[in-house]
Formats: C-alpha cells, sequence, structure tokens
C-alpha cells in the first residue's frame, strides 16, 4: 500500500511538471515582418517613424533589422510573453545616429500596442505595429 501511494504522489509530481511546461514557451512568435509606427510629440514639434522590422526568434531573443524612409540598421530585442521590447540602432545616409526603443504588446486583434523613445527625441511617443 505504502508503495502504490509513493507511486501516487510521483505520477501527480510528474503530472504537474508536464502541465507547467508549456508556461515557459507561451512566448507569442514574433518573427516575420512587422510594420511599425512611431508618433513622437514635444513642445508643438512631432516626428513621425514607420519602420518596416523584419525579425528572427529564438526563445526569448529576437534579432534582425529594420527599415524606415530615413533611416536604417540592427534590431535586437526581447519577448515576454505578448509584450515586446526592440532597440532599432538606425542611422541616416548622412550619419546621424539614432537608438529607437519600442515596447509593446501584441493583442488579441493583431496589433501591437505600446511607446517608442529615440535618443534624438526627448520625450516618448505611441507606437503601433502589424505582422505584413
Amino acid at each position: 500500500m505504502r508503495f502504490l501511494s509513493t507511486l501516487r504522489n510521483v505520477a501527480a509530481a510528474a503530472l504537474v511538471a508536464v502541465t507547467a511546461l508549456p508556461l515557459a514557451a507561451d512566448a507569442a512568435n514574433f518573427a516575420g515582418t512587422w510594420a511599425f509606427t512611431g508618433s513622437l510629440n514635444y513642445h508643438g514639434k512631432s516626428s513621425t517613424t514607420a519602420p518596416v522590422c523584419t525579425l528572427r526568434q529564438s526563445g526569448n531573443a529576437l534579432a534582425g533589422s529594420c527599415k524606415a524612409p530615413n533611416f536604417a540598421g540592427p534590431a535586437s530585442g526581447t519577448v515576454s510573453g505578448r509584450s515586446i521590447v526592440l532597440q532599432w540602432r538606425a542611422t541616416n545616409a548622412a550619419g546621424l545616429k539614432a537608438v529607437a526603443t519600442m515596447r509593446g504588446t501584441w493583442g488579441a486583434d493583431g496589433v501591437v500596442r505600446g511607446t517608442i523613445t529615440s535618443t534624438s527625441w526627448p520625450a516618448a511617443g505611441i507606437l503601433t505595429g502589424q505582422k505584413t
């Protein structure tokens, strides 16, 4: 009897461990091509950026590149569940460099919504994005 009780406890523990495994793999798949739009406003001035980012995902790590009409460069970031943090190291044709940080959450409607900041702009702005 004691053996059967121990066996049941081991089986129950194994079942709990197996059902917990998918939680670690629940990171959303951000791999692919994304069209983002960022709108920044500061003291009556505004700036908009519209990078298209091609991302690869390995576990919770992102890597790839982004390109907008005037800037292009590598991007890297992390995924946690349905949330993303992506840093884009952008350079324009004149050599001006900036780092844009995009933070957002992928909603059930397929749209990422969050914020964007840039080393070349003193205020945070609104970010949206969709897989293309």
